[in-house]
């Protein structure tokens, strides 16, 4: 999800770029060149004239700052701040509750089949702690209904206030696509693979906002990287609609 932050914000800038595909199912982001790149062994890493640039809100944030002709940025300076407020959204709120949730449906069978000690060589290599407690989660101590209802409560609290946001504006921060509504929609993409669209059931101008983004010509570059990079029995190809 955070990898397609970054493909939509290049699209929506129209720049051009050279893509890495990382296979996390493989565990390739705990190989010594990518944590060269990225010391905390996780995806999106963008490099920009040799220099890395990690964390997705942040590399939203460079991209726009160095290639500035197509801002994705407000100009008022209330717009911005909106638009930074929801971004905190997506970070704080909707992305540490969909990724248990993700894991509990996509990861849980692979990592139950681990061994005890693959698990803990895996827990053992990986730099974010918060990441291998989820993959003991997913192999040892599924996550209960309970919990899981629990994650898309938070997701839909951020969603009804999205939609009154949206009673308002065209956009997340304003008349005018920004990083914000960049920094959601992957999430939505995420929400059809799960199968809990009904987290925005009677929010019409959430559903309005989502059919606007699906309809971008940005979308498309996220169709052709996953026909090309993820594999035919993964999820994401199996169901993803964007």
């Amino acid at each position: 999800m955070c990898a397609m932050k970054v493909v939509l914000c290049l699209a929506e800038k129209g720049l051009d770029w050279t893509p890495h595909h990382i296979v996390l199912g493989n565990f390739e982001q705990l190989n010594p060149a990518y944590l060269a790149i990225n010391p905390a062994g996780v995806v999106p890493a963008l490099v920009h004239d040799g220099t890395p640039v990690v964390e997705s809100s942040v590399i939203l944030e460079y991209l726009d700052d160095a290639f500035p002709d197509i801002a994705l940025r407000p100009v008022a300076a209330t717009d911005r701040a909106q638009m930074r407020w929801w971004m905190r959204q997506v970070d704080d709120l909707v992305h540490p509750s969909i990724r248990p949730v993700s894991f509990a449906q996509f990861v849980a069978p692979r990592a139950g089949r681990l061994s005890a000690d693959e698990q803990r060589s895996i827990s053992e290599r990986t730099p974010k702690k918060e990441i291998a407690e989820l993959w003991h989660r997913a192999a040892a101590a599924p996550y209960s209904k309970d919990e899981i209802a629990g994650y898309l409560a938070t997701i839909r609290a951020v969603l009804v206030k999205m939609d009154a946001a949206l009673q308002r504006s065209a956009w997340l921060a304003g008349e005018r696509l920004s990083l914000a509504d960049i920094a959601m929609a992957p999430y939505f993409r995420r929400f059809e693979q799960l199968q809990v669209v009904s987290l925005w059931d009677e929010l019409p101008c959430v559903e309005a906002w989502w059919q606007q983004m699906k309809a971008r010509p940005s979308a498309a570059k996220l169709d052709m990287l996953r026909d090309q990079y993820a594999p035919a029995d993964h999820p994401a190809a199996r169901r993803a609609q964007i």
